[in-house]
Order: structure tokens, then sequence, then C-alpha cells
């Protein structure tokens, strides 16, 4: 039976990044990597907004700011280096009225205090040039931001480096040697996961429990007609809700071709069920099974209904967009894609709100790995070596 140096569970963005990073610092080690679906980056990182993220939202010193800053530059420099379609417009955070406005101010501070160069608010002049559609009372520019397909870059990392990749090869199991599979076992010295939607049941068959569980939540999008595309330039976003790690409603070029609206924030019952009527009976379960959803629940039923209400009526979905684009018709709008974001939750409701890495009984893992993990994602795999490795 063959042993490799390195076993990697999961064909996304995080653990193509690993597969890359760990080639080039170990050019003689024999790494596998070992995805259950047929092909790569079918769930987080082939239905994502296509965003490298300047690093503006997360809070400073925090994973996700330091890894999204780093990663931010090293995606660029990847991209450019292997061909992979990208580019660098950068996104206007529009505020409507004296509320938004504080927490844009906010934004802005953390930004800047993140290491953020160019941010600054533009002029009703300046802003009329570049989106002359959108309506803000005031209006950051964040020049730091572009648009690429995560699952070209994952695609072209798996490329430049060497070894194995398994599809169609779930992980059921961990032993002293390696890694029980459904396609037999797989053995190797170190085992890192990179789950994403699975990542807490891949930890729990290594005995970890790490104190949160991962609830999904779907993500809908629609996509703006060939005439109504004209009304976006570049990437327009609402300032976010600070109660929440979603950043709301917005409209997004995308690299391919394109303007993408969206996504909502509404609980699935399928982790990987991207209908609005998709359900799993095991995933419902244990969703509906862990105090933590119910308590977030309670807190933020009002929140939760709204974004229930945008997923099941264009209309309403067309108001969160108008508030940005009055001008924009429900003709301009058509059905587009789903996702699912993996969130961690903790036990008393709250969103784990920073990337979680975690050493098991037998394997390394990541637990926790939204939003700006795609960005973040060669940074987050030079996190996981040093972890993991030293």
């Amino acid at each position: 039976m063959e042993h490799f140096d390195f076993v990697l569970i999961g064909g996304g963005i995080v653990g193509s990044s690993l597969y890359y990073k760990i080639a080039l610092a170990h050019p003689e080690a024999k790494i596998v990597l070992l995805e259950k679906e047929s092909a790569l980056a079918t769930h987080q990182t082939g239905r994502n907004s296509g965003v490298i993220h300047s690093g503006l939202y997360y809070k400073p010193g925090s994973l996700k700011a330091r890894t999204c800053i780093d990663g931010y530059a090293q995606m660029l420099d990847f991209a450019q280096e292997h061909g992979v379609k990208h580019e660098v417009c950068g996104k206007v955070v529009a505020a409507l009225g004296g509320i938004e406005e504080a927490q844009l101010e906010t934004l802005r501070l953390r930004g800047a205090e993140n290491g953020l160069s160019g941010i600054r608010y533009l002029s009703q002049e300046e802003l009329q040039e570049r989106e002359p559609y959108l309506r803000a009372t005031k209006a950051l520019m964040v020049p730091q931001t572009g648009i690429i397909n995560y699952a070209d870059a994952a695609e072209a990392m798996l490329r430049v480096g060497r070894g194995a990749v398994r599809l169609k090869t779930e992980v059921t199991g961990f032993t002293l040697e390696g890694v029980k599979t459904t396609q037999g076992e797989v053995r190797g010295k170190h085992i890192i996961a990179c789950a994403g939607l699975q990542s807490d049941r891949i930890a729990q068959l290594d005995g970890v429990d790490a104190g949160l569980r991962i609830v999904p939540f779907r993500g809908d999008y629609y996509e703006l007609s060939l005439r109504a595309q004209a009304k976006v330039r570049h990437l327009i976003y609402p300032v976010p809700d600070p109660n929440f790690p979603f950043l709301g409603v917005h409209f997004t070029r995308m690299v391919h071709g394109g303007v993408e609206c969206g996504p909502n924030a509404v609980f699935s019952f399928a982790r990987e069920g991207y209908s609005k009527t998709a359900f799993n009976a095991s995933d419902a379960f244990a969703a509906l099974g862990y105090l933590g959803t119910w308590r977030l629940f309670a807190k933020h039923w009002r929140y939760g209904l709204g974004e229930y209400q945008r997923a099941f009526s264009k209309a309403k979905f067309l108001e969160a967009l108008q508030r940005l684009i009055p001008t924009l018709e429900s003709s301009d709008l058509q059905p587009g894609r789903a996702g699912i974001r993996a969130q961690a939750l903790r036990p008393d409701g709250s969103l784990e709100d920073d990337f979680v890495l975690h050493q098991g009984n037998r394997a390394f893992h990541v637990l926790n790995a939204p939003s700006p993990a795609a960005t973040a994602s060669l940074a987050v795999a030079d996190e996981i070596v040093r972890q993991a490795l030293t």
C-alpha cells in the first residue's frame, strides 16, 4: 500500500492552496489530496461572489484580518504569475443616512488600522462619475478589491503543485496509519483536513470537540439582464449589519462577464443542497438538534424572517437592491445560482467570527473558514503549515 507524507482532505480553495504551498516547501514530499465529489471546487469555492477582498471588515489583529491582507497580495501574485484571469477594480461601500454613515466611518478606520491604502470618501461628483446609478449619502472607495474565479485559481494551484488527486474519495474515519475512505485506506504521516461544509463532522471522526457546529446558510443570487448590467460599473456594497458576519446584498461584476446581485443569508436544511426547498434529514437534524441554533433564532428572528422573505419573493429581493440602485426593475433580474456558507456556531448562539484551526488526535483541522477564506487561502495555508508542522 502506498504511503504519503501528506494527506489533504478537501478539494476547495483552502485545500488546493495548502497542496500548492506544501509542494513548494517540500519538493520531495509525496502528497495526495482527497475529494469526495467527482470534481474539485464544487461547493463554497465554486459558488461564491469571486471577490478578492481587501481586509476592510475584519477585527484588527484577528486571524481573518492578518491572513486576508497577506492573502490578497499572494492571490494577485499567483494569478499574475500563472495566468489566472483577474482584475483589481475596486469597490464602493455605500451608506444611506446618518446611522449607516457612522458605521461606514467605523469601517474606514478599521480598514486603515488593517493597513489598507487609498481608501477614501468620494465626493458626489466622483461618485456620479464612477457609479452614476448608485444612490448614497456617503460612499467609501476601496481600491484594494478585485475579482477572480476561485475555481480557476484552485485548478491552477493543483496544476502547479505535484502529487496525486483522488476524486470520489470520501473520508470515513482515521487510523494510526492514515485515513479510512470509501475507496480504501490511505496511509500518510501528516493529515490535514480542509473539509468546509463537513469540517465539524470530519473533526468528530478524529475525536475533536471544539465547542462549535457548522450550521449552513444558503445565499441566493440574481443576475442582471444585459440591459441592466450597464448600471453597475465596478463592485457596489451596502454598509453591513455589524451584528452579523454577512456583507449584505451587493452587486458584483464577474471576471468572466455578467453582474451578480446577492447573496442573502438564510438557514439551510441541507449543507450541500442549493435549491430553495432542498432538505437533508441528517443535516437538518444536526442543525435543529443543536441548542446554539435555537439561541441564534431567538436572538435574531426578525433578521432571519427578512432574509426568508427575500429568498422566496423576487419583489422583496428587488427592494433590497433598489435601496442602492433605485432604477432597477423586476425584469432586470434573472434567477442565478446559489451557494452555501459553512458558518461555525457556538452553543450560546453566537456566530464564530474568526477562522478556527485545531489540532486533533490524528489530523490538523480547519474548523471554520468562511469569507474571506478564498481571498486569504494562500496565507491561511502558510498558517496551517506553521501550526501543523512546526
